[in-house]
């Protein structure tokens, strides 16, 4: 599975994204803390009811990063960008074109940015209780049969191979995750792995997956 090289980038001077790309960004959301103002009201308010100190964190980095990467892309100004979420609970830019998804785990972010509909997500690998039973429901009872062992590192990259693929097409068009599933044939998918101990997948509705840049904050 591909573990791509992450080029390091200024955020304030994004890289021009061409049609036919995807901009992934590997965000640390353990960092350094980002600056409460660059948050709207909404999230500043929210952030202030955090209680433990690393939520606190990693809640605010998440919106930080993923503001200054959008508006550098877009001219706008952080705190200023118009974010709403659609009936499915996906994100979007209501005054803008540009499309973005978002995706973490255990203080590891990942932000796609292209001009197609996406999806993205990452899951830390690790057992998990009841996979077979969770494989049957979501994937059908010949795919449940592959997952016995958990604490085998070889059968959790399979059981979150097929999670991240799920969540990444269903977010790719709006849907949550319990919603009606999004066929393989409508969103193309591919796999990365952006850290060791992680696994990502990045759907779009195109029948092709655009190029990826891979992408971190210098």
């Amino acid at each position: 599975m591909h573990q791509p090289a992450w080029k390091e980038q200024p955020i304030e001077t994004s890289p021009p994204l061409a049609e036919d790309e995807v901009h992934v960004w590997r965000l640390d959301l353990d960092g350094p803390p980002q600056s409460p103002d660059l948050l709207s009201t909404a999230e500043q308010e929210r952030h202030s009811r955090f209680r433990h100190g690393r939520a606190a964190r990693r809640y605010l980095n998440t919106r930080a990063l993923t503001r200054r990467i959008l508006a550098a892309y877009l001219g706008e100004e952080a705190p200023r960008l118009n974010m709403a979420a659609a009936e499915g609970g996906k994100p979007y830019l209501p005054d803008h074109g540009l499309e973005f998804n978002l995706s973490h785990s255990h203080g590891l972010g990942l932000l796609a940015v292209g001009r197609q509909p996406l999806g993205v997500d990452l899951e830390q690998l690790r057992p998990v209780r009841y996979p077979d039973r969770i494989a049957g429901r979501m994937w059908g009872e010949e795919t449940a049969a592959l997952f016995q062992d958990m604490s085998d590192p070889a059968s959790q990259r399979l059981f979150f191979s097929h999670w991240t693929a799920m969540e990444a097409r269903q977010k790719a068009l709006g849907r949550g995750i319990f919603q009606a599933p999004v066929p393989e044939t409508r969103a193309s998918c591919r796999h990365f792995i952006p850290r060791d101990g992680f696994i990502a997948a990045i759907a779009t509705t195109e029948t092709r997956l655009p190029g990826l840049k891979f992408l971190k904050p210098a």
